[in-house]
Formats: C-alpha cells, structure tokens, sequence
C-alpha cells in the first residue's frame, strides 16, 4: 500500500491506539466495506490533499478555530469548555476557569451536549485530514473525558435511592423537572377503583425555585409550578382525580379535581393561598356524599360540591404520587420531600383530618418510606400495594447512558411534552444523534476504541429504553415540531450496526425511529413537506438509505429517493438552499417565497443543506446519477463556500446560520453553540470528501469536483494530482502518478453549465461526446506521467425561478452571482430589481476582479464572498 507522509503517522499512531478489529477505514471517511449496493465508493479524508485554493483558505480558518478554541487555557481547554456540561449533570467537578460553550449550550439550555458531538466530527476531521495529532490528542481528550461522566451516571443510577430526612422520620426526594431528574412514585394500579369516598393525606416540602438553574430563555419561574401534581388516580387524562400544588396564574393555589371527561368537566375545590416553599405543609382531600374539601395543615381551605367518586373513574391504570398525566404534553414532575402519603376508603371528618398530624395509617395504602432505601416504597398498611419510585436511582437505568442533562427530557417526550418554555423540551434525541455521531467520527477516522465503545453503550441505553414503547407512541413522538426532532438518530444507528455487526439490534432500535406516517406518504409519492420543519425530516430520509444499506428493505431507499425529488429542484434555491426560515414551504413555489412571511426574512438554513449533502452523495452511491453531484457543486461552491465568514477568529466559528434569499438581506456570522455553528464547524474541514470517488470494482475514477488536490489511490497504487484556478477559471489538469502501469476509466463530469468540454491526453484530442450534466469516460491503460487537460470555458448563464421565468439568478462557471445593493422594496413587486440584460446577457461586463462584473450599473460579485453585506440573488430581467 502506498502511503504518503499524513497517512504513515496516523496509521501509526491507529495500531497503537486500538485493538484489532476495531479500526475502520483509517483512511478516512470511507466506511470498512462499500455496502454491496453501492456503484460508486468513496475515499478517505486522509486519501485526499487539497493544495492552495479558496477551499483551503476556508478550511485553514475552521482548522484555526479547532485549535485556537479556548487556548488560554491550554491545548485541552476547548475540549474542556465541551465537557463542561457533561460534567455537570454528572456530578463531577470542571477545571477552575472552565466555562460552557454558551448560547443553545449554556449551563441550562435544553439542547446542551448537541455542541460537542460536532466539536468531535471536526475534530476526527481535522486529524484524519491533516495527521497535525494536536487534533488527535483534543480528540482522545474529549472521548475520555465522555466516558468518566458516563461512569459517574452510571455510578450514581446503581446507588439505591436515598432517603432525605422527613417530617415523621424519612422522606423521599422528587427533584422535579425542567432541571431535575423527574423522579416519582407509581402506585399499583386499581389503587382507588370501585371507591364511592376517600380521602388522601401527606406531608410535602416543596423545593424553591432556582430561576438561574431555568432553561434559557424561559426564566419566568410561574408558569413552572402549574399543573405540577402532588397525586393523579386514573384511566387517562381524561378520567382521572389529581391534587396539584398551583392551579394557574389566575389561581395560584393548591386544587383538587376529578372529572371523567377531561379539563373541560372538571369539577374542582381550589384553595385561597399559595403554598409556601421550604417548609413542611400537611395537604388532605377528602371527598364522599356530594361534597369535596381541600385541607391544609388540617384546616378547610376550600371546600365544594362534587358528585363525582372514584368508582366513576373506572379501572385506574395510572396511579402517581408526584406526576401526572400527559394529555397536551404539559407534564411537569413535583419538586418536593414527600412524607407519610396515606390512601383511606372514607371521607375522614375535619377532626380526623386534624388528627393525622399524629400519623395515622390509610387503610387503602400507607407509605411512610422508612423502609430500606431503594426504588420500592412499602405499603405499611399491610395491604401489599408497595409504590416504586420511577427515575434515574431506579435501578433500571441502563450503564451507557451519558448526556449533558439528566434523563427528563427523554421521559418528558415520551410523555408527548412540545417544543419551548417551562412546560416544553427541546430535541433530546436531536442532542443524542450529535453526541453518537460524533463518536462514530471519532472511531471511524481516528481508530477510537473508547468511542466505539462510548458510542455501543447508547445504543444499548436506546434499544432498551425505545424498545419497549408501543409503535403508536413513538409515531406520535417523532410526529411532533422540533421536540420530536431526532436528526440522523436511524442514519448513527444504522452505522453502528455496521461498525458492530455483531449486534442486530441497532438495526432494529434505528426502525424504532421510523417516522412512520410520512415515511409510507413518501414511499407512495405523495409529498407532504409543506409547513414541516425542514431540517428535522431531512436527516431523517438519510438515515433512511443507509438503513437500506444494512438490509432494513427496499422501501428504505425508495423513501430516500422519493424525497430527494421532492426537495430539488422543487424547493431549492439559487444557491442550493431550501426553507423558509426553518420550514420547508409549498412544492414549486421560490419566487413566491421570498416575501411569504413577513415577519421571517430568512431562509435556507444551513444545516438544511449540509444535510442534503449528505444525501445526494449517499444517493449518488447507488445510482452513479449526475445530478446528484451536480446539486453538490452547485451547493458547496456557494452556500457552503460561502457560509464561512473570511476572517479569522478562534472565539467563534464564524459561520452562517441562514442564507437569506430575500433580495437586500445579507448573512450574519458566528454561531457558537447553535445546530448551524456545529455543522458549520463540519461543513469546512471535509472539503474533500466528494472530490473523487471509485466504482465499487476499483475500475473506474470520477472526479466530481475540480478544486486543486492529491488522491492516493492505494487500491491501485495510483495517485492523482489536480492543478487548477476553478472555479475562477474554466480549466482543470489531472496528472497521473503510478510505478506501474494501470488501466482504469476516468470518469469525468461535465457541468451542466459547460456548453464547451474538451479533454486532451499527454496533449491529444479525445474524442468524447460530452454532453453537458454528465460524466465522459476516458478509458486507457494509464502510465506514470500522463496528463488529462480539460477546457470547459466559463461562461455567464442565467437560472429562472420554477415559479416566474421573468424572475432569474446569473452564475458564471458554477458560481452564483449577487448583486452588490441593500433592498430596494418589500414585496415581490417592488423588492426586486430591474435589469435590461439582452438575451446574450451582453451587457455584463467584467470589473477585473476574479469573476465580478457590470450590468445595468449594478455590481455582480460572488455570491460566496463577503462578510455580511446586503445583496441580492434575484432579479427580474427586462
């Protein structure tokens, strides 16, 4: 095997660093094996130089970043920062100075964690691209320090649960939720069935509300305590009789209510003060002969008529102390000590009420959690009915669980609890699926051992928590906005069911992610993107195909395809983007989307088409179909290109989270901590990564891109060095190195701009038929030295909209120009500017500088350039 100097030392230092069997592809990002259904494999970052180009100029910044990031406290301080809120929700102690990446990855936001599976990708990037093992020991680092909070999780989940001291002896802690572990107590079921009165009596210490400790931005501490239940006996949430501690804002006062057709029936007692926090408080329902009274410290605080019992419940599955149920997703968990809970058959008496503070025993249940600690709560009432507490010290928790929070969010989603404020979550699966592929990156370019093993032990933790919800429940999960966004969670377990093919059933919990509603839509053709939040299904139809490629079955990738065809060129933008805001928007309609909502000027994500990347090269695998890869030129040389800000900065990755199309809005840079700013950190230190490709025979090369670099073929000790000026020149040469002789075909695309394409070999016309948005072969025995020139003249060419061919964007070569102009208007009618081109476009007429022109007295620059000033990709021609 040929090696050059970059791939020498990592191999080296991959012997050293993991067992045999566990490294795949050191190469870089080509997986062990080409899946049997691929036509056309890819190689590795390390098998591709990029030598000096824009390319490279951007990239060098990302790198910059990489290693700059947080340096003042050393080379392991950006790795640190990453590890912060791991350590955190772990209970281990962070470094003095050490502070958490900040923004979506603060110390309280809901998607922190997401940040540092991205850091992981570029870091195994970076390393695999360059062998600089600055990266490789950040890297090494980062995984490290993953698996001792994983440790300490799993540490901490085999401890039995602690006991607190109580109001008659010991209680039980309930940390509550959106920032404890949403611990609570299940109650046998059919605990109040057939009763015709009852009273329930405890003692509660409620815990105070740490406005810091609140998610981001939604610090408002009210709202939090609403709803938030002491006990709820029931069917569902529409039969059942609950006890919370603060009705509403309007009402913030304990109540009691029962109905047997949900909130609107409700027949409710509400008390006249707020509880207090900090402090004991005795709480008693009694409820019996028509008539419901709600005490505290054994006074009446409010008292009603109430006709409904728990016989008219019906069978009360759902049995709570400190939960309740979930009919709008608003689950809140109860933050308090809880002493002697008691369940009588009776309306006890004022008397009796009063009398409890002396400890008398239900005769229904009794649990004075004096026991031995541990998740079972006897029943002192001698009537066998013993509670378990439900949460983290349950003992149920699988070992390889590791996250930057605890496990609420994942309870609270299966709960169907929506996107954003107190009573929301975020994407938990989301922040999961960055966290795993990040440690697959980390194995798959750097040879991890301790990631792969890192990376097995969630998918243990996924299987056994997924696999044992029914398939209605996980539809409606993955059906929900944003909290039920998982990313590529199917596509990372799809991969690690071929990193460990010894384990099945990550191929079988990626099923679990099955989106199942719009999955069947697609496969049947019939699209249903319009108002969906692009960049949660995207990834989703990823994972889709290479769940294909592990043997999932057919309609997989038909899926895959099917949505492909849906997005492009249907909802794409001139430079390759899609969305409106975050939101895929109707099929065939861009010019009609630029003003569609006033009140969001941005559109096309950039995750959105780092994603469809991902896709089209996935797709092109299978097919060998051009315009896959025409899409990926047309993507990377502009959005991506220029999603970079060309600066240098190693406190912020100085990326793109939008690429407004709007005609006068401009880009904004930076990003730290956000979906955009982690991909970002991606988008630019894998460059490479499609600039070749091998069939799956090692028969034939293609050479996607043209951008200046050196390929290392070793399958057939072959190196290909690329010299050229493209995309600011129309012309590319290829030379072949080889000891020996070796006969292949070179596959050659032809842009589907290039009405000219000429290729010479060592200087000789090849007689092609080179039809633009295609590939030509050249097929020949090659000898070291040989040259390929190809010529295929840049020429300025216009694009219309799908919707308006009046409305157009200009390119020359593959790079899309923009106007250099603040907005002019704020509609479609007068947002856009007017210029009398002619038909041959004539009037655009070259500045002398790279690729920049005149037309109509307006200035046309590459889209790609630029730090954040207003432009405009389309205008109307006249």
């Amino acid at each position: 095997m040929r090696l050059n100097r970059r791939n020498a030392l990592r191999l080296g230092a991959l012997a050293s660093a993991a067992p045999a069997g566990l490294i795949a592809s050191p190469a870089g990002a080509a997986p062990a094996a080409a899946p049997d259904s691929w036509a056309v494999r890819p190689f590795g970052l390390g098998d591709v130089a990029l030598d000096d180009s824009i390319f490279t100029d951007k990239r060098d910044r990302m790198l910059g970043y990489a290693k700059g990031y947080a340096a003042a406290q050393g080379e392991l301080g950006g790795p640190d920062r990453m590890l912060y809120n791991f350590r955190a929700a772990a209970g281990l102690p962070n470094p003095d100075g050490v502070e958490p990446p900040g923004s979506w990855d603060n110390e309280t936001g809901y998607l922190r964690g997401h940040y540092s599976g991205h850091f992981l990708s570029m870091l195994a990037q970076a390393w695999a691209g360059t062998g600089d093992r600055v990266y490789k020991r950040k890297l090494d680092h980062l995984v490290a320090g993953l698996a001792e909070c994983r440790d300490a999780f799993a540490a901490a989940a085999a401890v039995a649960t602690p006991r607190v001291e109580g109001r008659n002896g010991t209680a039980v802690r309930l940390t509550g939720s959106p920032v404890g572990n949403a611990e609570y107590l299940r109650l046998p079921a059919g605990l109040v069935d057939g009763l015709t009165s009852v009273t329930v009596a405890t003692w509660v210490k409620l815990g105070a509300v740490d406005q810091s400790k609140l998610p981001d931005p939604w610090a408002d501490p009210a709202p939090l305590a609403n709803g938030v239940k002491v006990f709820d006996f029931g069917a569902d949430a529409n039969a059942h009789m609950y006890l919370t501690i603060r009705a509403d804002n309007a009402n913030p006062f304990p109540r009691f209510a029962i109905t047997t057709g949900g909130t609107a029936t409700e027949q409710r007692v509400t008390g006249t003060a707020p509880l207090p926090a900090g402090e004991w408080v005795h709480l008693a329902v009694t409820l019996g002969g028509g008539t419901a009274v709600l005490y505290v410290n054994g006074t009446a605080a409010g008292s009603g008529a109430v006709a409904l019992t728990p016989a008219d419940l019906g069978a009360t599955v759902a049995n709570w102390i400190g939960r309740g149920q979930f009919p709008q997703g608003i689950t809140q968990y109860l933050h308090a000590d809880v002493d002697e809970f008691h369940v009588y058959a009776s309306a006890l008496t004022a008397e009796q009420v009063a009398a409890l503070h002396e400890g008398a025993q239900g005769d229904v249940a009794a649990y004075r959690f004096d026991d031995q600690a541990g998740p079972v709560c006897a029943d002192a009432s001698g009537s066998g009915r013993d509670a378990r507490l439900i949460g983290p010290g349950d003992g149920n928790r699988h070992p390889g669980f590791v996250a930057a929070y605890p496990e609420t969010q994942f309870v609270r989603l299966e709960e169907f609890a929506t996107y954003g404020g107190n009573a929301g979550i975020w994407a938990p699966y989301y922040t999961t699926h960055k966290i795993m592929a990040g440690l697959l990156d980390a194995h798959r370019l750097a040879g991890s051992a301790a990631a792969l093993e890192l990376a097995s032990g969630l998918g243990d933790w996924m299987h056994a928590r997924l696999s044992k919800l029914p398939r209605e429940r996980l539809d409606r999960m993955w059906s929900i906005y944003i909290a039920g966004e998982y990313g590529g969670m199917n596509e990372s377990l799809a991969n690690l069911a071929e990193a460990r093919p010894d384990r099945p059933e990550y191929l079988e919990t990626a099923k679990l992610f099955d989106n199942t509603a719009l999955l069947q839509a697609t496969v049947a053709g019939t699209d249903l993107l319009d108002g969906k939040h692009a960049n949660q299904h995207i990834p989703q139809f990823t994972g889709y195909l290479r769940m294909h490629e592990q043997g999932a079955g057919e309609d997989y990738k038909t899926a895959a395809v099917q949505f492909w065809d849906m997005v492009v060129p249907h909802r794409m933008y001139a430079h390759g983007g899609t969305g409106v805001g975050e939101i895929f928007r109707k099929r065939g309609v861009v010019a009609g989307s630029l003003w569609q909502y006033p009140n969001d000027p941005n559109h096309a994500e950039t995750c959105c088409v780092y994603n469809l990347l991902k896709l089209a090269r996935n797709l092109f695998f299978h097919t060998g179909d051009p315009k896959y890869m025409e899409y990926y030129e047309r993507a990377l040389y502009n959005q991506i290109l220029g999603s970079r800000r060309d600066e240098d900065s190693t406190e912020d990755p100085e990326v793109t989270y939008f690429a407004p199309v709007r005609p006068g809005r401009w880009r904004d840079f930076g990003n730290t901590g956000t979906c955009c700013g982690g991909t970002g950190m991606e988008n630019h230190t894998k460059y490479q990564d499609s600039v070749y490709f091998a069939s799956a025979g090692d028969d034939a090369l293609y050479v996607n891109l043209y951008m200046p670099s050196t390929l290392d073929w070793d399958a057939r000790g072959v190196s290909v060095e690329q010299t050229t000026e493209y995309p600011f020149e129309g012309a590319t040469r290829l030379k072949v190195r080889t000891r020996r002789r070796a006969a292949f075909a070179l596959k050659l695309r032809v842009p589907s701009w290039a009405e000219e394409f000429t290729v010479k070999v060592n200087g000789r016309n090849q007689n092609l038929d080179a039809a633009p948005g295609t590939y030509v072969t050249v097929q020949r025995t090659w000898r070291g030295g040989d040259t390929v020139d190809i010529a295929m003249p840049l020429r300025l060419h216009t694009e219309a909209v799908i919707d308006d061919p009046g409305i157009e964007s200009v390119y020359c070569g593959p790079t899309l120009l923009a106007i250099k102009h603040e907005a002019v208007g704020d509609d479609l009618a007068t947002g856009l500017i007017d210029i009398a081109v002619g038909p041959d476009l004539s009037a655009f007429e070259p500045t002398g500088e790279p690729l920049e022109f005149k037309a109509d007295g307006y200035t046309f620059a590459p889209f790609h350039l630029g730090n954040g000033e207003p432009y405009h990709l389309y205008w109307r021609r006249r």
